[in-house]
């Protein structure tokens, strides 16, 4: 095992907005607060990391307790131990996970953590299965597709909205949050919010700060938020208006549940099942407002970017194929959607192999979480790790962006080329399906990927039925280089496309 620790620079302090990835080997942390490893652990260039495995093999010690592998195995063996056999706890990376909120929901006096849970940062591997027990009904295939209409109406007023924009450049990424806003918003309190509806250059702008925000160190954001500056403090702000929102959502709905109105709705939403919970469980179980609010929040967060990020990018490499490979996607969907103004329903969706391809492709190069996903050695004994011992507590992990770019397994994996998963002789087909991991891996999977993927196949498929996408000068490879928060964003935070009427 190679120990590369002390090639990876540190950068004491954070500006967010300046956070675009340097050129060359070296990686470098996004968060370092006063050097408090033990509480803070560093986030990690992705790039630095892969670089690092190619250099120096498999296993690598990035950090001096820190040691990240890629596994060899065409069945990923070490990665199911480490991220699903063993139920390992995260590592102390996701204590950084925070967004910063009012220690009332009703004053602004002093800015504290609420302490609520956020499930995406809960380290201990029992209580988070315990707490994923409450709502991971609401995100299997089932419950999903039965927000399939939902769905459509959504995408076709994103169809209407392209529409108008009468052959200008539109912003996919700004469109595509606002679907998932209203979305999510309407599979979590089951009131369509019309975000999409009064669509604007800024009405996304609270989404997008807030991860940029949550990186910034507790001391240094109490100072900088002070700074007056219109945008500045619209940036700081956002959490404090997020969260007055979706508690005041959470306030509405429980209103409605006294008096018995929340019985009336077709499909269960999920707050109608953390109330359940509360109503069902020992009086110490209960979730406060807060955690109900916060827990709300990060779904909505987490579902938003991730799905706005991945479309962005897969609706630009498709504006820049050669015209034959856009005809093929477009002849799949020409034939399975005779009318483009009507949606294919979710069984259809589901089974289109070349739409499917485009999809995988995309979040294999673009996945919305490719970063170094920890996890702590088992306490005890040492941990046998690809034929190198290492000690208890030992950070641990791999991650997707270096298994999706393993040419042992993706042949040639920098290129976007849909045609790996299309091809029936390619041995190395159950090995890419072992080793597509966009979503995170094992016992800690995305809960929405099936709610993410759905919305994600249904933009995709009334966009290139409906409309011929074509490259536009301000998106090119430099606006949409990727850099890294906790999830990955274009460093231009923008998307802008042609949108021509398929005929």
């Amino acid at each position: 095992m190679c120990d590369q620790s002390s090639e990876l620079p540190k950068f004491s302090s954070v500006v967010v907005r300046c956070l675009t990835r340097p050129s060359g080997a070296h990686g470098r942390f996004i968060l370092d607060q006063e050097k408090k490893i033990s509480k803070y652990q560093n986030f990690l260039n992705y790039h630095s990391i892969d670089d690092l495995f190619k250099v120096y093999g498999p296993v690598v010690r990035i950090a001096p307790t820190t040691v990240a592998f890629l596994d060899p195995d065409y069945e990923q063996q070490t990665t199911r131990m480490v991220y699903t056999a063993l139920k390992l706890d995260k590592g102390p990376i996701y204590n950084a996970v925070q967004m910063y909120m009012p220690a009332s929901l009703k004053t602004r006096d002093t800015l504290t953590m609420v302490n609520s849970q956020y499930r995406v940062a809960i380290i201990e591997h029992n209580v988070h299965a315990k707490y994923k027990c409450i709502f991971s009904s609401h995100y299997s295939p089932g419950n999903i597709a039965l927000l399939h209409p939902d769905m459509k109406v959504s995408v076709e007023l994103l169809i209407q909205k392209i529409l108008e924009a009468k052959g200008q450049p539109v912003d996919i990424f700004h469109g595509m949050h606002l679907v998932m806003i209203d979305l999510i918003l309407k599979s979590t309190f089951g009131h369509d919010q019309g975000a999409l509806e009064v669509w604007s250059e800024h009405s996304h702008d609270i989404i997008i700060d807030i991860p940029q925000q949550g990186i910034v160190p507790k001391w240094l954001f109490s100072l900088v938020r002070r700074f007056p500056n219109k945008r500045w403090q619209t940036f700081c702000s956002s959490s404090d208006t997020l969260f007055d929102t979706m508690a005041d959502f959470v306030r509405e709905q429980q209103k409605e549940k006294d008096e018995g109105r929340l019985d009336e709705r077709d499909n269960s939403t999920l707050i109608e099942r953390l109330f359940a919970h509360n109503d069902s469980c020992a009086p110490g179980d209960q979730l406060s407002f807060e955690d109900m609010t916060s827990e709300s929040t990060t779904h909505l967060l987490a579902g938003v970017d991730a799905s706005a990020v991945a479309v962005s990018y897969i609706l630009w490499r498709f504006a820049n194929q050669p015209l034959g490979i856009k005809q093929q996607i477009q002849a799949e969907l020409d034939d399975a959607i005779p009318d483009a103004g009507v949606l294919p329903n979710w069984k259809t969706l589901h089974n289109l192999p070349i739409l499917d391809a485009l999809f995988k492709e995309g979040l294999c190069l673009y996945g919305p979480i490719p970063t170094f996903l920890e996890r702590l050695a088992p306490r005890g004994v040492p941990l046998n790790l690809l034929g190198y011992q290492l000690p208890p507590g030992t950070v641990i992990g791999t991650q997707s962006w270096s298994m999706h770019q393993n040419a042992r397994i993706f042949g040639n994996p920098e290129e976007f080329d849909i045609s790996r998963w299309l091809d029936n002789t390619n041995q190395l087909q159950d090995a890419m399906s072992q080793a597509w991991a966009p979503y995170r891996l094992g016992t800690r999977i995305c809960i929405g990927q099936h709610l993410a993927r759905g919305a994600m196949k249904t933009v995709l498929a009334a966009l290139l039925r409906n409309f011929d996408v074509l490259p536009c000068p301000e998106t090119n490879d430099e606006t949409m280089d990727m850099m890294e928060l906790f999830g990955m964003f274009p460093v231009g935070l923008s998307c802008k496309l042609k949108f021509h009427p398929h005929t």
